[in-house]
């Protein structure tokens, strides 16, 4: 578990290039879905759901329209791959971020979502790894240098730094932030 979570990125350096921002159009499009994803996972009803359940959907909704990415039947090149084959304590990365589809793949970020109940840093379930943990382990041995944890909570690590330090992003901040159109 953190002791003192730290930030990735200084924020003296973001700040002036956040202020210049601007979202792209499509986002507009995505708030629906973000308010929605933060009335679920900010009610006890989120607790009730299973991973199964819930992931395809956050992957979708989060990383095609919100962020962009693009799977296998958006052409020939593409930059999200589910389920890869990556094999830690038996189980697989839920997708990985990077460049695939033509000659050799190249990943980024490996993905590894949890449950709204599913503790970050802690084993859960009956694993052995925490959540953070095997995020480590699959990027690692995709490998590459970035890992994506969770649902409820959304971190980013880097695989250089402690697992104290990361970005955090809960969907229900989001939802705020992307203004009044995304409340329900």
């Amino acid at each position: 578990m953190p002791l003192e979570a730290k930030p990735l990125f200084r924020p003296d350096v973001l700040r002036p290039h956040l202020a210049a921002f601007e979202l792209p159009p499509r986002v507009a499009d995505c708030r629906q879905e973000l308010a929605d994803w933060a009335t679920l996972l900010g009610s006890p009803d989120a607790d009730k759901k299973k991973e199964k359940e819930l992931l395809p959907d956050f992957l979708t909704d989060f990383f095609y329209h919100l962020l962009g990415y693009t799977g296998p039947a958006s052409g020939p090149v593409y930059t999200m791959s589910r389920e890869q084959h990556v094999v830690v304590d038996g189980k697989f990365a839920d997708a990985a971020l990077g460049r695939f589809g033509q000659g050799k793949d190249q990943f980024t970020v490996a993905v590894e979502g949890k449950g709204p109940k599913d503790p970050l840093d802690l084993p859960h379930a009956g694993r052995k790894l925490s959540a953070v943990q095997q995020g480590y382990e699959y990027a690692i041995n995709l490998p590459c240098d970035w890992v994506v944890t969770s649902m409820r909570q959304t971190r980013l690590y880097h695989k250089g730094s402690t697992q104290q330090r990361f970005e955090a992003f809960a969907a229900v901040d989001l939802a705020q932030r992307a203004g009044p159109e995304a409340r329900s």
